[in-house]
């Protein structure tokens, strides 16, 4: 589990003007909303969810160091023992082009509650692949083997129910 050691040790992890922190505590689960509802992984997305899945993955929020406006975002979701799967690295527009991507996926390879896992993966689009491989990824060893359950239209389907849930259609 995360420790406040841990934590406080990158709550500060500065880069030109930014910095990268861990603290839950700085997260806006609108804001984290704001970022991904223009990904295309995450379009439609539910604000519930957001808070949920901040709940319960190790976060990281790339901030604006005058501000601390919530600029990028990055998440893993792990055992911390074997497994890490990072998943929705995002920079927002305005703030693209500074390294501030290579520099997060930097700071979550080098956490210290993630070192010596087994595994790391993730999925990403054929254009940001290149970022990924400077980090030691590459396409998995055996695809053939690797199964999943994808459904990219659950949001809306949730955004469905949650409307008919709440004017009892």
């Amino acid at each position: 589990m995360l420790s406040e050691k841990s934590e406080s040790k990158f709550s500060n992890l500065n880069y030109k003007n930014y910095f990268i922190s861990t603290k839950k505590s700085l997260l806006s689960k609108q804001k984290v909303w704001s970022l991904l509802r223009e990904c295309f992984w995450s379009k439609n997305i539910p604000i519930e969810y957001v808070q949920r899945f901040i709940n319960h993955s190790l976060c990281f929020g790339i901030y604006q160091t005058t501000n601390k406006k919530l600029v990028g975002f990055g998440r893993v979701i792990t055992d911390y023992t074997t497994y890490a799967y990072v998943c929705d690295i995002t920079v927002d527009p305005k703030h693209r082009n500074k390294g501030l991507g290579s520099t997060l996926v930097k700071t979550i390879m080098n956490y210290p509650e993630l070192q010596g896992l087994k595994t790391w993966s993730l999925r990403t689009t054929s254009e940001a692949k290149k970022i990924y491989e400077k980090f030691g990824f590459k396409i998995a060893e055996h695809p053939d083997t690797q199964l999943e359950i994808n459904d990219l239209e659950i949001y809306c389907h949730a955004a469905f129910v949650n409307l008919h849930k709440k004017y009892n259609l």
